[in-house]
Formats: C-alpha cells, structure tokens, sequence
C-alpha cells in the first residue's frame, strides 16, 4: 500500500523510551540504520515495539473498550461514569477522541514493527537465518496484535506494512477482512512457525503466543461473513491442546489458580504476559498495571470498613469501574437452580470489617434495620463479617434472607442490586426505618471480580497505589472455548464440541453438557462464565452478531437504552487523525 497514514508518521518520528521490561533504546543521533547492523542494536528496535502494550492497552485502560458497553457490565453504582465507554455517552455526544490511545498507541507500535521488518536484512552478525526469522517474528506477532485491535475497535482502517519514512497526507482505510488476510493472518502464520518454542524470557511471545492469538483471529474473522478460516482456528486451537507439553502450556487443575500471586509471574496457563517492574528504568513508575482496581464495589461505604490502610491489602480494594450486570449474574445459574462453582471462584461476595463499629442512628435509617434487633451502639468487632451478598442459588438463602434485616451486618439480596427486568435497581423501600421510597443503599455493595487481584500491589509514593503484576493477553482456556465455537459454526452442536467445554468444566467440578445444551447464546454465555473481565467480550459480542440494541435492551437495558445499532459498532476516528490529513470527507464512522 502506497499511502501512508500521516498521523502515525508524526507519532513515530524518533524512538522512544519504553516502560516495559526489556532494553530500551535512545538513539542520541545515531540513525537507524548504524543500530540495525548488529543483534543488540537490532534487539533495542524490536523492545521499541512493545512500548504502547503496557502504556496503552493491557493493564491501562483497554478493559474500558473491551468489556465495558456490553451485556457483562454497567458503570460502577450504575452511574454515568466512564459514560463513553460503559454507556455510550448515556445518549449525548461521544468524544471523537474516546479511544485515541489505542489509535495513536497501535500505529505508532505498527511502524517500529515495520521498521524491525524491513530492516532485519541489514543485521550482518545473526549466525543462521533461523535466529534471525525467530528475531523478526516477534515484530510480526506484535503487529498483528495491534492490528486485530484497530479493526476490531474502528472498523476500516488504514494498512501499512513497511516502514513510514516520509509524510504523505492522504489516508486510505483499508476493509478489516482484508487487513486479516493482508496483515493478521500471514503475521500470526510466520510467528507461528518461526517463533521460540519457549520464550527465553517473560514477556516474549513464543510459539503458543501466535497459535493462540492465530485461533482467536481466525474465528473473529467469522464476524464479516468469512468461514474460510474456521478451519485454521480449530487446527491452531487443537495443536495447543494436544502438544501442550511441547509449549510447556497446560490447564492449571484449579481455575483460580489462573489468578493467584504465586502463578502470576510464570503462568503455565497464560499464553502472552505483559510484565512490569519497578526496576526497569520506565518513564511512569508510579502508574503500572492497574487492572486490580476496575471491578470492585464500595464496601468502605458501610461505616465497619473504614479506608485507610484498606487499599494495600490484596482484596480490600473499594471503588472501580465496573459493576457486574444482571445479565452476567444470571450465566452462572445452572438449570438445575444451582451455580456454576466459577462465580465463587471469579468473584468476591463477603467483606470483613476493618474498625471496631458501633451502629449509629443514621446508619440504622440508611441501612433499613429492624430497631428491636439492631440499635444504636449495637457493635460489629474489628474482623467480624460486614458485608454478605446472597443469592437465590445459595444453599442458606431461604434461612438467611428472612432476617437479612435484623442483622448487626449488612446481608445484601442480589434482588436488592436488580430488578426483574434486568435493570440496577435504584430505588429501594424501606420498611423498617422511616418507611418509604429512597436512593437505593445497597448498590454500594455488588459481587466483585478478583481476577486480578493477582499480587505485587505496591505504594510507590504517598497514597498511590499500583501493581507490578504481570498481565494475561490470553490464556489456554479461551483457546478450548475457540475451538468449541469453531467446531460449532463448522459442523453444528456436537459431541465434539461439547467434550472442549467439559474440559473446562471438569476442573471446576461443573456440570457436564452434552450436544444438545449447544447453541451460539450457550457459547457466548460459556464465555461469559469463564473469560468475564478478561478484555474479550465486545469482540465476542461483534463476532456473534449480538452487539446490537435488541439484545443489549433484553441483556442489559442500563447499557442498551444508549445503544445505536449504526453507529456503536465502532469507535470514533480520533480528531487528530482527521485533521492531519488531505482527505477528511468519509473518513469518520458514519454518526460520529
């Protein structure tokens, strides 16, 4: 392609410190090409690529616009927080800029890997060509990342494979099928093949980083209408499964091992890690991996929990961004009445208290209680239960909840959180203290996930708080899940099909399924189920067909009212990039 995105070109006019773990390069003067004659220098121009993963995407803000705005989750509190993101502008006008970073971010990324591909033939001291595809390959499987991302998040997009050396100021964006067959694919193909077996260390992709990540977009591609690749995905997602000890992958044998300090930095499961480090010379120390705040709810609302020396204790976070749906609730219900043993093992639902609390009057209004059997001055000792979400499915819901009311802690109904209809519930009735019709108290306190409550929590300086936990792109488990979807759309519900989600299932102790329990909303539930929170359900709702207004409104109205079908299936062009170039008629999604 002979046009050149200009905005990508200022961006990446000279190379940058990184804040990763790997070397970094500043030229000081020295071209581009004096740095590409040898492997360390040629080294330092790959570590460039990696740059905007951790500055942009993963541990920053991509769970933003990957899983918020879809049937899984509303904004915390159900507020217009993050309104652009989790409610689409909850109906106004949304910020052309919303997503830049990941524009900016990916193209910036995609022209150092441009460079490192076009300049890997200059490296004169590789001593065989197959140190030198393995060296390249990793530029390849980068750009192919950061590509699925800018097609999944804006649709078309512009496509540039070699190296940007000079401005040009007309942009051509190219259909996202063809960026998979001209750039995703065949990049994910060669890192495959040429990739490390094991990466040499953490933080490099490796064979089973591209097979994953191949299957993945192979079955994405089922999104514009092609079953071409179905094939592919179900192979590549079969090679990992059966020749996992050959990549030293493996299912953990407890999913919560998954998640757990003690895995996070060397994850048999994982496929791609994001790593971090206080230790590596990075431009923002003080700012890392912050995933481990966005799914909690506010139990330092209720007086028995009080913030201060809360924040530094792995699972005693307060306050995130996201708050789980009604819909994402009822996916762990099983048929039979009973739960699925992942909403246990993905989310907390009991917080203790951290003070030595006595009941105050106002406390007594707000929370509801029944006066005869909480009063003022009634006490909740420092480490006793605070806070208790119960739920239908739970064996001691029907003994509990009678007398949810009468306690000295606060026992939370999910019919307190959600209407019937699937909304939050905002509004709540009291009838024990000044009875009537207020602000709903409860919805302070919703389940919370603790995926990422994965350790390395760190006070860098005075109150600021952030992790150095390594971050999870994919993990072998969605790769069962693919090849199930894959084996679906290729040969309908079937035995095999159902044995790769049994695999899933079995560590956990679930319930079995059989072929008959298959269907295309069962997959995307199944997803649910196992993947919630890990930066993949906007993509998986565009892929189905079910990121639409008809099926927000029936899943999650608090997001679907906002929801407009010909405009919200992607995001806005960012501003700058309209501005810098010659042809700006077009060439913004239609509505924004």
């Amino acid at each position: 392609m002979n046009k050149r995105n200009l905005y990508t070109y200022i961006l990446s006019g000279s190379l940058l410190f990184t804040a990763c773990s790997l070397d970094e390069l500043n030229p000081s003067g020295i071209t581009v090409d004096k740095v590409a004659e040898n492997k360390a220098g040629f080294e330092k121009l790959i570590n460039s690529c990696y740059f905007d993963l951790p500055r942009y995407f993963y541990g920053r803000n991509l769970l933003l616009v990957t899983e918020g705005g879809t049937d899984l989750w509303t904004s915390d509190l159900n507020s217009n927080n993050n309104q652009n993101y989790m409610k689409y502008a909850s109906g106004g006008a949304m910020s052309l800029d919303m997503a830049k970073d990941y524009w900016n971010g990916a193209y910036d990324a995609i022209n150092y890997c441009n460079l490192v591909i076009d300049r890997v033939g200059q490296v004169t001291d590789f001593a065989s060509d197959e140190e030198r595809n393995a060296k390249v390959a990793e530029a390849h499987f980068l750009r192919a990342l950061y590509y699925f991302h800018l097609v999944e998040q804006f649709g078309a997009s512009p496509l540039t494979l070699h190296e940007t050396t000079e401005a040009n100021t007309e942009s051509v964006r190219v259909a996202p099928l063809e960026i998979y067959e001209k750039a995703i694919l065949p990049d994910l193909r060669f890192a495959a093949e040429n990739l490390p077996t094991i990466a040499a260390i953490a933080g490099k992709p490796s064979k089973k980083s591209a097979l994953g990540l191949l299957a993945r977009a192979c079955l994405q591609t089922k999104e514009y209408g092609a079953d071409t690749y179905l094939e592919e995905a179900l192979s590549s997602a079969r090679r990992l499964i059966e020749q996992g000890a050959t990549y030293q992958t493996q299912l953990f044998a407890n999913f919560a091992d998954n998640f757990n300090e003690a895995n996070n930095k060397r994850n048999t499961e994982a496929l791609f890690q994001i790593t971090y480090s206080q230790s590596y010379g990075s431009t923002n120390v003080y700012d890392h991996n912050n995933d481990f705040k966005r799914f909690y709810s506010y139990p330092t609302a209720f007086g028995a929990i009080q913030l201060a020396g809360f924040q530094t204790t792995i699972g005693r976070w307060s306050g995130g961004n996201f708050m789980p749906s009604a819909h994402l609730m009822s996916v762990f219900r099983n048929p039979d009445g009973t739960l699925d043993p992942r909403y246990n093992l993905s989310f907390q639902t009991s917080w203790t208290s951290n003070v030595n609390y006595n009941w105050g009057r106002d406390a007594l209004v707000q929370y509801d209680r029944n006066s005869t059997a909480v009063q003022e001055g009634s006490n909740l000792a420092n480490g006793s239960l605070a806070i208790k979400i119960g739920r239908l499915e739970e064996a001691d819901y029907a003994t509990e909840k009678p007398t949810r009311l009468s306690r000295n802690y606060l026992w939370v109904d999910m019919a307190d959180l959600y209407d019937v209809d699937n909304r939050v519930k905002m509004r709540y009735t009291r009838v024990n203290q000044q009875p009537g019709q207020v602000d709903n108290p409860f919805i302070s306190f919703y389940p919370s996930l603790t995926k990422f409550n994965s350790g390395s929590l760190i006070s860098p300086r005075t109150n600021s708080f952030t992790s150095d936990a390594s971050a999870t792109v994919m993990r072998l488990g969605e790769v069962y899940l693919i090849a199930a979807e894959a084996e679906f759309h290729l040969r309908g519900a079937n035995a095999t099909a159902a044995n790769f989600i049994n695999v899933l299932r079995q560590r956990v102790n679930g319930q079995q399924i059989t072929a008959g329990d298959i269907s295309l909303q069962f997959l995307l539930d199944e997803r649910a189920r196992e993947l919630c929170g890990e930066y993949s359900r906007w993509y998986d709702l565009k892929r189905t067909g079910k990121l639409t207004k008809a099926y927000l409104m029936a899943t999650n109205p608090d997001v679907g009212q906002y929801f407009v079908d010909a405009i919200h299936t992607v995001r806005p062009i960012p501003q700058g990039q309209i501005d810098a170039i010659s042809n700006p008629g077009g060439y913004q999604n239609p509505g924004y």
